[in-house]
């Protein structure tokens, strides 16, 4: 079944479901934009294959089909501009060790080891098919032997590393922790299981009742100095033939499918 019957397959459902008109319509349009999305994203893997074009991990071979959200962003250069600052500034911030908590297919986990090729990168995810399409991302950039798959993270283990790079290095060690991990941050960091304070962290926030940014925020706040950042849209120099698509497709083809504000924290030790 093609791309455009699965669309209006589901559409057929929302619109003849039981839901008030105001949602219908609401994942009406949800489900047409992540239509054009995936059209788009299919145009530009035609036109330039899945080469990351530009930002932090420019030149980074990806996957034609990511295993959460548009892959267009992400071939642009664009996704998660919030973040780009400290994944630019990586390589001159002295990281002996990467965690990547939540690491899906590979965006970060593949993409620091490429952006800091002196650096271990440690990467956790309880999906043992998100593990293994993210050592298929490894291996398609040539870096699957710096890269340790580890399948269930806890706190106790940001102590554990630290003591195994505290005695290879002979030092302190300095790290950088990325989670995502769909809302299971407010579970994973907790400084009462595990010693954070070695370790610049970016987080991306899933709030929920009584789980809150200012929350997790709080737990860190005597050990880190906090910054809230949220998500922007920038639309870059795009490829010719997008530039001749309407104002609409320049703006869907930057758009990463978020449903609702997920913001990230970024905090470094004091």
């Amino acid at each position: 079944m093609g791309l455009d019957q699965v669309a209006l397959d589901h559409i057929t459902r929302i619109v003849g479901s039981n839901l008030p008109e105001r949602q219908k319509l609401e994942q009406t349009l949800r489900a047409l934009a992540k239509w054009r999305s995936q059209l788009i994203g299919s145009t530009l893997v035609a036109h330039s294959d899945t080469v990351i074009q530009d930002g932090p991990f420019k030149g980074m071979t990806y996957v034609a089909a990511p295993s959460e959200g548009g892959i267009a962003p992400k071939l642009l250069g664009v996704y998660e501009t919030a973040l780009h600052e400290v994944f630019l500034a990586a390589p001159k911030s002295g990281y002996d060790v990467v965690l990547n908590v939540g690491c899906a297919e590979g965006f970060y986990a593949v993409g620091c080891a490429r952006l800091l090729p002196d650096t271990t990168v440690l990467a956790w995810d309880i999906d043992p098919i998100a593990r293994g399409k993210c050592l298929e991302l490894a291996r398609l950039n040539g870096v699957e032997t710096r890269i340790d798959l580890r399948e269930r993270f806890g706190a106790q283990h940001v102590s554990l590393v630290d003591n195994e790079f505290d005695v290879k290095l002979g030092r302190q060690p300095k790290g950088l922790l990325v989670m995502d991990c769909e809302g299971a941050e407010f579970d994973l960091l907790d400084p009462q299981a595990g010693d954070f304070r070695w370790l610049d962290l970016v987080v991306e926030v899933h709030p929920g009742q009584e789980r809150t940014v200012r929350a997790l925020a709080e737990r860190f706040e005597s050990t880190h100095i906090v910054e809230e950042r949220q998500a922007r849209t920038v639309v870059p120099k795009l490829p010719p033939w997008l530039e001749k698509l309407g104002h609409l497709d320049q703006l869907l083809a930057v758009w990463e499918w978020r449903a609702v504000p997920t913001p990230w924290l970024v905090m470094r030790p004091r």
